[in-house]
């Protein structure tokens, strides 16, 4: 049967956010009216709130990877993209399973990146539900000045992953997440790695998904925990783990690397 247009391949993870997980892809799935074909492929990882089942039967015929829980973000992404890349489609649509989409979003991002033998990538700029301030996309200066939508797409240097368009071509040169990262930093990692190849990151020049910010309550940067509550938290995977931290500076820092790695931790020896 003749291909009805190009294949997407939506790349997802999820553990125990059944209807956070659902009702992104029902914002995903009502995408499917452009001229391409979607194709999921989630990665389960080790939900016990029935998340694989409620997608299986809301998704006949996705691709899902199952987990025992110990994934996290960033393995669980990588899972799910290493049985897409097995079937090299022409896009992968990297999707936080937090994130909802709204009307135009995917083409917006195809827009951007062109054709998939194009040498870019398109970043879905992310505000947050009940403010409209933007929350996650496109970011410069290494990741530490956030890109505000303008009217018009944008140059930026790398991005979060809750809504992106990477093309066939920048995957087979570039590869996936780098499998050194439990939970955060892939993205980042992979946006800054691109920038260095050359890679063209595009930011959409509206919010074409919502999505709720993360707060720094309860994390390593909350000044209101001890000291020795904030040094658990931030080498926990969903913390910056040293290992995984220094991986990283030494990547994407340049040679102030070493100033960057320890000024973390520093922070919280000085309580700020």
């Amino acid at each position: 049967m003749e291909d009805a247009g190009p294949r997407v391949a939506v790349v997802m993870t999820c553990h125990n956010r059944r209807e956070l997980t659902l009702r992104c892809l029902r914002s995903v799935r009502a995408q499917a009216g452009g001229p391409w074909v979607l194709e999921l492929y989630l990665t389960d990882d080790g939900s016990t709130d029935g998340t694989g089942e409620a997608v299986g039967e809301a998704w006949p015929g996705a691709t899902i990877v199952p987990g025992n829980g110990s994934l996290f973000w960033n393995g669980g992404m990588r899972a799910a993209w290493m049985e897409a890349v097995a079937t090299d489609p022409d896009y992968y649509w990297l999707v936080n399973d937090d994130t909802v989409m709204l009307a135009g979003a995917l083409r917006s991002l195809q827009e951007l990146v062109g054709e998939p033998e194009s040498w870019a990538i398109g970043v879905g700029a992310v505000e947050e539900p009940e403010t409209g301030r933007p929350v996650y996309g496109g970011w410069r200066c290494r990741g530490r000045e956030r890109v505000v939508p303008s009217g018009d797409p944008e140059r930026c240097e790398t991005m979060n992953a809750n809504c992106t368009l990477v093309p066939r071509r920048v995957c087979r040169e570039l590869g996936i997440f780098f499998e050194g990262f439990t939970h955060g930093m892939g993205d980042f990692d992979y946006g800054l790695r691109a920038s260095r190849a050359g890679v063209a990151l595009w930011q959409t020049g509206r919010a074409v998904a919502r999505c709720a910010g993360n707060p720094a309550t309860g994390t390593w940067r909350d000044r209101s925990l001890s000291r020795a509550e904030r040094w658990r938290r931030i080498c926990s995977p969903k913390g910056l783990p040293p290992r995984e931290w220094w991986a990283y500076t030494r990547r994407n820092e340049g040679w102030l690397w070493p100033v960057r790695f320890v000024s973390p931790y520093l922070r919280i020896a000085l309580g700020r």
